[in-house]
């Protein structure tokens, strides 16, 4: 078990003191046995639950996802119940500190406690419901751009980009028919996968049920990949010929030239490569016709500057899950210049996708599952 588990467990140890002291001190003492009782037991399934499915995921069944599915949710709550706790704490302190805002009557009504308790466990069950079925409701974001340079005979290209699907045990082969089904919808000139396709290294089985899935998408030109540091699998030929008989190109540092219009260049991700680093970017276009309209697809929204400078007009990229779940968005934002939507710099633009599936816990609450559907518009 790596460093970051050990990490996010101390600081879940840290959430939950902080929950079972303020819980015992303010609620606890002064309740009946039997609710002294109910508040050790919730706060028992609080602590145990997220380390218990972290220590018993290896011992479990590989089809059976109700305990990590259960931590995720627990850790989840444990979070938000800290944040509300916290933000009360604050309030009744600067209340004490002479900033009075709460009434004498509220502040020292002897249910006042047992209210809060009940309004934040209800809130924080709510927007846990709210989160997982966001999750489950991706959208269509729209977008339309204007590329000045000439297409060959097209004047305009129809892009679906998709990234972050994260397929495994919990984005399974149902939770994709939506994103087959709204992409057809869209009818593209061409489909876009930016990376993060899989959960890190799925079976045969699932691999085969995956590029059945993706083989069902249609467009006229196609369906390109890149692989993200999640997609640990792509570096088999085995998996890569899989990707290839269901009609999707995975290109890893290289381009491709389509119709004689335009190109689609892939980058490898960098959080693959443990030895030898991706190529740059200057020298992964070499022999590229610049006067064409050039699509670069990054799994990571990095790297901006340079490909600004060697004339990219449309960079895709996604990983970032726009924090996925509240307040997460906060780090993301400062972490990459762009974490979430368009952004044009001259003739360059970017587009970073929310991404379709998620990542841990199956919620979304302060971003959406999407689907980008992007015009592009040439001289």
């Amino acid at each position: 078990m790596g460093d970051y588990i050990y990490s996010l467990f101390g600081f879940n140890g840290v959430m939950c003191f902080y929950i079972g002291y303020r819980g015992w001190t303010v609620l606890g003492k002064q309740a009946s046995p039997i609710y002294r009782k109910l508040f050790w037991g919730f706060f028992a399934l609080l602590v145990f639950t997220f380390p218990a499915a972290e220590f018993a995921e290896d011992l479990l069944p590989p089809d059976s996802l109700w305990l990590t599915i259960w931590g995720s949710y627990s850790m989840i709550a444990v979070s938000y119940i800290f944040l509300l706790l916290l933000f009360i704490d604050l309030g009744l302190l600067l209340n004490n500190r002479g900033i009075s805002f709460v009434p004498r009557a509220i502040k020292e009504h002897k249910r006042t406690p047992f209210i809060l308790s009940g309004l934040i466990v209800g809130t924080v069950i709510v927007v846990l419901i709210y989160g997982s079925w966001n999750a489950r409701n991706p959208v269509v974001t729209n977008y339309a751009l204007d590329i000045e340079k000439k297409a060959g005979s097209l004047k305009q290209l129809k892009v679906v980009m998709i990234s972050d699907i994260h397929y495994g045990k919990i984005i399974n082969e149902p939770r994709l028919n939506p994103m087959v089904e709204m992409t057809n919808k869209l009818q593209p000139d061409i489909i876009l996968l930016a990376g993060d396709i899989m959960d890190g290294n799925i079976d045969p089985a699932d691999v085969r049920r995956l590029t059945a899935v993706l083989s069902l998408m249609q467009a006229k030109y196609g369906t390109f990949a890149v692989p993200g540091n999640h997609d640990r699998g792509l570096r088999d030929n085995q998996l890569l010929n899989d990707f290839e008989e269901a009609g999707v190109k995975v290109l890893k540092d290289n381009y491709i030239k389509v119709d004689d219009s335009f190109y689609i260049i892939g980058r490898d991700d960098p959080g693959r490569r443990t030895g030898k680093g991706r190529k740059e970017l200057g020298e992964l276009m070499k022999g590229i016709d610049a006067s064409l309209p050039l699509i670069l697809l990054d799994h990571q929204p990095i790297d901006l500057i340079n490909a600004q400078a060697v004339g990219v007009d449309l960079q895709l990229s996604g990983h970032t899950n726009r924090g996925q779940i509240f307040p997460s968005n906060f780090i993301t934002g400062q972490i990459y210049e762009l974490d979430w939507g368009p952004l044009k710099k001259e003739s360059y633009h970017l587009v970073v996708s929310s991404g379709y599936g998620t990542w841990g816990p199956p919620l979304r609450i302060g971003s959406n599952s999407e689907i980008v559907n992007i015009k592009m518009n040439f001289q």
